[in-house]
């Protein structure tokens, strides 16, 4: 068994209810699900879990092992209600930026790049020339991403960043540290939009990057409604003592004892789990 401790991310996606007489099971994907759907294949990643409910479905992606420090598995979620967020000249507090591994990075960003599923919003020359060691992007997902070349360690394969104030930056590393056992180790420059505050845990790996802005404010968070908001993204995320994480978190449902709880922690949605959990 393999702890639930492993990159897994997810963002909502607005998806037209099936007719009343139509299967949902059987409707085909259309629009952005399609597209997310080619785009994850691409990177290798195969849906291996299908949930149907009233209000939408869910497709989780898997790629490769969960032992293998590069796994990942992607949430794409949909729902009936969810509508898009009002368009913000920043980004917005809370909003998350995840990090895509790949063993050919270069070549797969080109092939991607080639299809129309991604809008870069870094360097892409740079990239797919090897000169850049990551690339920023908006997938077809309406979600960010960092694609970058696979590494033998889980903690830099697994990143995630959040958009976060400078006024709750000191709150939110502390936060971080006592209730998942992260470690401030640096900064690093986001491609000159902000600064990536580098929250670091080696086993199991996982790095939470805040980011702050360079040049003025953070538009507000839209809502805390993961199925109101198309594009509302959340992760996984373990704690050496789950009940505690869970104290310093506001539930997003009751919590059933199960292995994993939602809530939100700070301005993220969260699937908070704990260490030694098995998949």
């Amino acid at each position: 068994m393999t702890d639930m401790s492993i990159a897994h991310f997810g963002t909502t996606l607005a998806e037209t209810p099936p007719a009343e007489d139509e299967d949902q099971n059987a409707t085909s994907m259309s629009g952005d699900l399609k597209r997310t759907d080619e785009f994850l294949k691409i990177l290798g990643a195969e849906v291996y879990i299908t949930n149907l409910y009233p209000f939408g479905r869910q497709f989780i992606y898997k790629r490769g092992k969960p032992t293998d420090p590069d796994y990942f598995e992607k949430d794409t979620f949909t729902s009936y209600t969810a509508a898009p967020m009002p368009k913000t000249k920043t980004p917005r507090i809370g909003e998350t930026i995840f990090r895509l591994p790949h063993r050919n990075a270069p070549k797969v960003a080109a092939l991607l790049n080639d299809k129309g599923l991604i809008e870069p919003l870094s360097d892409y020359n740079a990239f797919i020339n090897e000169v850049s060691h990551t690339l920023f992007f908006i997938g077809p997902d309406k979600q960010r991403y960092e694609l970058t070349q696979s590494s033998d360690a889980q903690h830099i394969n697994h990143r995630v960043y959040v958009w976060t104030d400078e006024s709750d930056l000191d709150d939110h590393k502390d936060g971080y540290a006592e209730s998942f056992d992260l470690q401030f180790q640096g900064t690093e420059d986001f491609y000159n939009f902000g600064t990536a505050h580098l929250l670091v845990r080696q086993n199991p790996g996982v790095t939470i990057a805040l980011l702050t802005t360079k040049n003025g404010t953070l538009s507000p968070k839209n809502s805390f409604d993961i199925f109101g908001d198309a594009g509302y993204s959340h992760f996984r995320l373990s704690a050496p003592n789950k009940s505690r994480a869970l104290n310093n978190s506001v539930e997003a449902f009751p919590d059933g004892g199960g292995p994993v709880a939602y809530v939100h922690f700070q301005n993220s949605y969260l699937e908070l789990v704990q260490f030694g959990s098995e998949l």
